[in-house]
């Protein structure tokens, strides 16, 4: 081969094996999202605390990991739930692991390094963390699908009002059954150092999950309790579970290594909330993780 073609092909072949890596600029426009507080959409007011929880973590439960319900029809519930966890620990950032819910994700991976009006002030993403998990799954940042995402905005007056200086890396994705295996061993392998020994202790991955969907009183029950004998450890599968986040339950695993013990703090429905859609429920669990200590 001649020098000068030989120069050319090694031009493309570098080009094409950095095409998938994503460039930032330092003047990128910053977006800034809004929450249901911030939109007034109902008043944070005073929350009236829900009956007396299922159960209380131990004294010494270090929780690193969680889950928490998306609807603001369950707004008691996620103060109590936010309120308990900082008693517990002060995260200094939040990895939201969200559904991608209306179909607009253009990445596989939707991640932004916007900012969230709480209504109470202004939350902001760690960008730094951002551009290193989207350089880590070569994708992009999709800022609009957060524009609309509440599978991540109904966190935020939560995480302002109880870790005021607490920053979010905001993760969206295709979250329904059946799970594609792959893409969810690649975000599992992009989080590892955030979540070893040392990153537990600073950060908290917060699984934006819902259960039961549009089910009557005895299908609720029933897919329920697959999610408790899943939390019992009593040898049912991630993938058996009734969620609209099933990625996320394998990534929990994976970092958790299979050690994981929990406690459920509220297991409620939308029906016991509200008392209406009988014939449409959706069910709640509000939920911490820790590592199981060794025997």
């Amino acid at each position: 081969m001649k020098k000068p073609l030989l120069g050319i092909f090694l031009i493309l072949w570098v080009i094409s094996c950095e095409k998938n890596v994503p460039q930032f600029s330092d003047t990128e426009k910053i977006p800034v999202y809004h929450t249901w507080h911030s939109l007034r959409e109902m008043e944070y007011g005073v929350p009236i605390p829900p009956a007396a929880p299922k159960e209380i973590p131990p004294v010494d439960f270090f929780p690193w990991a969680g889950i928490a319900s998306h609807h603001i029809l369950s707004h008691e519930y996620l103060d109590a739930w936010f309120s308990r966890l900082a008693q517990m620990r002060k995260p200094r950032r939040f990895y939201i692991l969200s559904p991608s819910h209306y179909g607009v994700s253009l990445e596989t991976y939707s991640l932004t390094v916007g900012s969230w009006d709480s209504g109470f002030g202004i939350v902001e993403s760690d960008r730094d963390k951002v551009r290193e998990l989207a350089k880590l799954l070569e994708a992009s940042l999709d800022p609009g699908v957060f524009e609309i995402e509440h599978g991540v905005s109904a966190f935020i007056p939560y995480i302002k009002k109880y870790f005021p200086e607490a920053k979010v890396i905001a993760i969206a994705y295709e979250g329904e059954a059946p799970v594609n295996i792959p893409i969810a061993r690649r975000l599992a392998d992009a989080l590892e150092n955030e979540f070893n020994e040392e990153g537990k202790a600073e950060n908290f991955l917060l699984i934006s999950a819902d259960f039961s969907h549009r089910g009557n009183l005895p299908e609720t029950y029933r897919n329920d309790n697959i999610a408790l004998r899943y939390f019992g450890n009593d040898d049912v599968s991630w993938n058996m579970l009734y969620c609209d986040n099933h990625p996320a339950f394998y990534i929990l695993e994976r970092l958790g290594k299979n050690k994981l013990e929990n406690s459920i703090l509220y297991h409620t429905n939308s029906w016991k909330i509200s008392g209406q859609g009988e014939d449409d429920i959706t069910s709640y669990f509000f939920v911490y993780f820790a590592q199981r200590t060794e025997d």
